[in-house]
């Protein structure tokens, strides 16, 4: 009988984390989008900027070597080609090969990471929201998108 119990609660938990995760092309909670904005202002607006919208791009004659502007994080960029387990990573784990984006890791939890994805896609519209993820390369919305760049 513990045996039962035993995968019952594995199963109770692996049911309640995965509803607690953004789900990837879908519209995130109101509450989730209030916790995220509070923290993506106080961690990611430096760079990535008030609205989402991404540093302007320096000229090539006068930046650094290696330099990478912050992207847009809105629908004019790619981050929405990306689903929210692989937006968290990134958030938590950085961007080594650009160095530009540090690792949150251990400033940030990883619930508070997911808050931050769940503002960044209230930044889309719906039909961009839509094609979030793999499905961007064949979703009409997100080929629509792609050839406006």
């Amino acid at each position: 009988m513990s045996r039962v119990r035993l995968l019952m609660t594995l199963f109770l938990l692996v049911a309640v984390s995965a509803c607690a995760d953004a789900e990837t092309g879908k519209k995130p909670d109101p509450t989730s989008v209030a916790q995220g904005k509070a923290l993506y202002q106080q961690n990611c607006q430096k760079c990535h900027q008030k609205e989402g919208e991404g540093e302007k791009p320096v000229p090539a004659y006068i930046r650094q070597l290696g330099f990478v502007a912050a992207m847009p994080l809105d629908e004019t960029s790619h981050a929405w080609h990306h689903g929210d387990r692989q937006m968290v990573q990134t958030i938590l784990n950085g961007t080594p090969s650009t160095k530009r984006m540090p690792a949150w890791k251990g400033k940030i939890s990883e619930q508070e990471a997911k808050y931050i994805v769940a503002y960044i896609k209230s930044l889309w519209p719906p039909e961009i929201l839509a094609c979030q993820g793999p499905k961007h390369m064949t979703c009409k919305a997100g080929r629509n998108q792609m050839m406006r760049k």
